[in-house]
């Protein structure tokens, strides 16, 4: 963001995806300080698949934060939304992007499939996936 007019349009985007029930956005902090932001994009309310995005500061990379970040968010929308017809959840990202590869094995989202690229996207890129019950299958087996 480059000034308050841009800040302010952006949470104003955050506030109507929260009242619309399509988007919920979160800051990541550590020790009070901002490091990143996750995300759950639901398209519509009701539908059994959501995506989750995220970003972390250049300092917090390499710390573990995203796949914390993407876990917790994971573990939240499934709580919130199972009951309301939610069973997927995929995390999207380009081929070559390696460390999202990682993120998204350290949070559980399997590698679901190779998709071709499509404009404006340059590279085929991977879907990782969580379902529903993969959380509370994993904790059961630890």
């Amino acid at each position: 963001m480059d000034d308050a007019g841009q800040a302010a349009y952006w949470l104003s985007l955050q506030y109507d995806g929260w009242a619309a029930g399509t988007r919920y956005a979160f800051a990541v902090l550590d020790a009070g300080e901002l490091v990143g932001n996750v995300v759950l994009k639901r398209g519509t309310p009701g539908v059994e698949r959501a995506e989750v995005g995220y970003w972390t500061a250049g300092p917090a990379r390499g710390r573990g934060v995203a796949p914390r970040a993407v876990e917790a968010l994971t573990a939240w929308a499934f709580a919130t939304f199972a009951e309301g017809g939610l069973r997927r959840i995929d995390l999207l990202h380009e081929g070559d992007n390696h460390a999202s590869c990682r993120v998204a094995e350290k949070s559980g989202f399997a590698l679901e499939e190779i998709v071709p690229a499509f404009p404006p996207y340059p590279l085929d890129g991977h879907r990782h996936s969580r379902k529903w019950l993969d959380g509370a299958e994993r904790r059961a087996s630890q």
